[in-house]
């Protein structure tokens, strides 16, 4: 009978370690302590914070007490701070985060790459509060206690904390949570409720996600909806796994989300950027870095609803937009011919290679890039394959994979030129940026 080596799970000491400086941020917006010869990373805390923490494993320690509080450290003002998971920079002054976020870019460039931005420009922000315009909340129903939590994961946990208002959600959709939470609560399909989507668009939106066998609301569930939907002012839609939402009524016309090029229509739950009004700066920025012209052929990968598409084929320039989504590939072509917009919309893998491609045929010069946090590995490699392309936008929304796939670009003979940050997402560690390469 064979016999199978298991190495022994490392188990580590923990320790309380008394009246420490933080020295720094890492890149999620943790403190950093030193203690002999090792970082810790603390949640919580900022710079300059002298604090007792206890070490709980690998590199990892908890706060146990702030003994002197650092300037950059403000009162959070949302009464759910401690629980929720959301905003885990309340306690950084806006200003301070703008800053660390803008250092943090610098950091991984040079950690991923050795890269070193020709330009750094200064960060595009706007308002710190009530700018999410599109939200997902987690459901939990308790049959034994017959009560519906709705709200948002908490810290490291899947426990949903109750919230009836949020500091960071537009000011209709924070109206919208306590009378949302009453209406869920009263449906027959409550059990089935999976989670659901606010999205303030020209009228706000709610999309419930359920799961199971649901072909159809029953018709006290439509009573009830409809009354939520007259009393609120709003559109309530439902879909069952990864089928396309149906109306709650057939008269419903897909809501419009606020571009650079007019507005897009979408349906709920497709992607769309949570903060609309740096969308737009975000937008014409990249747009105008990309510098479109009627005599230029653009590769535009994980293109979503046209977010960006829309706004960069109105120069002229013919724009080949690839998505992997195909719904999403249907609309921005249906959108494009709408406008008379020279548009081929493509639904393909990008994480396969694609330059054979029938539809990648044509001699792109330019290519403007907009994918997930995972990256964009494989379409950089392909692209420092492709003879013509001189200039590519980046937009990311993980600057540790954005100076990964940099480091690919510059292998490939590309030189970033410039980067910018953009608040998206003040209160949190998440940020977005945008950056320029060029060939060399």
């Amino acid at each position: 009978m064979a016999q199978f080596y298991r190495p022994k799970k490392t188990t580590v000491k923990r320790q309380r370690i008394n009246a420490q400086p933080v020295v720094g941020l890492d890149h999620q917006g943790r403190g950093i302590v030193r203690h002999q010869g090792q970082s810790y990373f603390v949640a919580g805390v900022v710079p300059g914070d002298e604090i007792d923490y206890t070490i709980t494993g690998k590199h990892q320690a908890t706060c146990e007490r702030i003994r002197q509080s650092s300037e950059q450290r403000v009162a959070p003002p949302c009464k759910y701070y401690q629980q929720c998971g959301g905003c885990d920079l309340q306690h950084l002054s806006v200003t301070d985060q703008r800053a660390h976020k803008q250092r943090v870019v610098g950091e991984l460039l040079q950690k991923y790459g050795a890269i070193s931005a020709t330009e750094m420009l200064p960060i595009i922000a706007a308002e710190g509060w009530h700018y999410r315009q599109r939200a997902r909340l987690a459901v939990h129903w308790n049959p034994r206690q017959q009560k519906l939590t709705l709200g948002f994961r908490a810290k490291q946990s899947k426990t949903i904390i109750a919230v009836e208002q949020c500091l960071t959600l537009s000011a209709a959709l924070s109206e919208l949570l306590r009378p949302l939470q009453h209406a869920l609560a009263q449906l027959d399909l409550v059990k089935q409720l999976g989670h659901v989507e606010l999205i303030d668009a020209t009228v706000p939106q709610v999309l419930l996600h359920l799961h199971g066998a649901v072909t159809e609301l029953s018709a006290a569930d439509q009573q009830r909806l409809m009354q939520l939907s007259e009393q609120q002012q709003l559109q309530v839609w439902w879909r069952v796994g990864e089928a396309l939402p149906s109306p709650l009524s057939p008269e419903q016309e897909l809501p419009r989300y606020p571009s650079a090029s007019g507005s897009i229509e979408f349906y709920p739950g497709d992607f769309l950027q949570a903060n609309a009004a740096l969308n737009l700066q975000l937008v014409e920025t990249a747009v105008a870095w990309l510098d479109p012209n009627t005599s230029d052929q653009i590769l535009e990968c994980f293109a979503g609803a046209g977010n960006f598409s829309l706004k960069i084929a109105a120069s002229g320039a013919q724009l080949t937009a690839v998505e992997g989504v195909p719904s999403m590939v249907e609309r921005l072509q249906a959108q494009a011919q709408q406008r008379g917009l020279n548009i081929k919309a493509v639904h393909a893998d990008l994480d396969q290679p694609w330059r054979r491609q029938k539809w990648a045929q044509p001699a792109f010069n330019k290519a403007f890039l907009d994918p997930a946090r995972a990256g964009a590995r494989q379409v950089c490699e392909e692209l420092t394959k492709a003879p013509a392309v001189d200039t590519i936008v980046y937009v990311s929304c993980a600057p540790d994979t954005f100076a990964r796939d940099a480091g690919v670009l510059q292998q490939g003979g590309f030189k970033l030129r410039k980067v910018q940050v953009v608040d998206m997402f003040p209160q949190t560690h998440h940020i977005e940026l945008i950056g320029l390469f060029s060939k060399e």
